[in-house]
């Protein structure tokens, strides 16, 4: 059987993805060829026109019910309609997590829309609903951006949900950026540059997001020892990404250039540079300390950090 494709845009009401997905109808000839079903999962403000659908081929079906949204109705869809494609405009408390789709299905991309005036309300009251939106997707779009500081602390955070997804944000002409000035807990210009262990997680991101600006750096900070591979070995720390029941560990493996002998558990404070280079442990290129010196620090439970 033919694989049929999946594309979902995820996102809170009036976040835009009925204007996102008309903007993608309208601009990508995939859709002006052959037939396209679009589901929404919610009534907008923005609608789908009778003439607007009949000039791009699409079919439009709404189902505003959680319970009704399956895979057996979506399958029955596919046999009333046999389209080449499916567009999902997804209610975020539908919970991507949970939805099922038929065998010969497949999502070809997942987007995640993001009013920026209001996500940190947002997400400090509704994290779960964050993190189930947020766990598949493929590109994070942030929009109504204008006079928004927080950019990129709220960047690391969508980070530390998927550290996958592409995060981009909308200027006022509707153009993409992934750019941002950074808004960091340290001083960039210092050769040299200790910091608490609080930031670690800001630090952490960041690191993996824009590793080239901090070549030629020397870091200093306390963090434990999590594995140990003959005489290198990996650091991180626990930290709480979305909630109380979401702690993920952030990590990065170490090139051991001291005498110290790693043991796991360890608390250390570390002394290194950051790299880019081929992961003997996963056997790709990845961001990798390189460390210059290494202190053992008094045994203490791993707390757990958080943004």
């Amino acid at each position: 059987m033919k694989e049929v494709p999946i594309f979902i845009v995820n996102g809170f009401l009036e976040s835009g993805k009925t204007t996102l997905i008309k903007d993608i109808v309208e601009h990508n000839d995939t859709y002006h060829d052959g037939s396209t079903v679009i589901f929404t999962t919610e009534e907008g403000e923005v609608e789908y026109d009778d003439e607007w659908c009949k000039k791009y081929g699409i079919t439009l079906k709404t189902c505003t019910e959680k319970e009704k949204f399956t895979q057996e109705y979506i399958e029955s869809v596919d046999k009333e309609c046999v389209a080449d494609r499916y567009v999902i405009e997804y209610n975020s408390f539908f919970d991507l997590t949970e939805q099922d789709f038929p065998d010969y299905m497949a999502i070809y991309q997942i987007i995640t829309l993001i009013d920026a005036s209001t996500f940190k309300v947002m997400f400090n009251n509704m994290r779960n609903v964050f993190s189930n939106m947020l766990k598949f997707s493929s590109l994070v779009i942030f929009n109504r951006c204008d006079g928004i500081t927080e950019l990129a602390n709220f960047r690391r955070q969508i980070r530390a949900i998927n550290q996958q997804a592409q995060i981009a944000f909308e200027n006022s002409d509707g153009n993409l950026t992934t750019m941002l000035e950074e808004d960091l807990p340290y001083d960039l210009k210092k050769d040299v540059i200790p910091f608490e262990e609080d930031v670690y997680p800001v630090w952490y991101t960041d690191v993996f997001d824009n590793y080239q600006k901090y070549f030629g750096k020397t870091f200093k900070f306390k963090t434990f020892v999590a594995q140990v591979d003959k005489k290198d070995f990996v650091i991180g720390r626990k930290v709480m990404v979305c909630c109380e029941n979401d702690v993920q560990f952030l990590g990065y493996e170490v090139k051991n250039e001291t005498n110290y002998t790693p043991k796991v558990g360890d608390c250390i404070y570390l002394e290194c540079e950051v790299k880019h280079e081929k992961s003997r442990i996963v056997d790709e290129d990845v961001v990798m300390l390189h460390a210059k010196n290494v202190t053992v620090l008094p045994k203490e439970e791993d707390k757990t950090l958080s943004f």
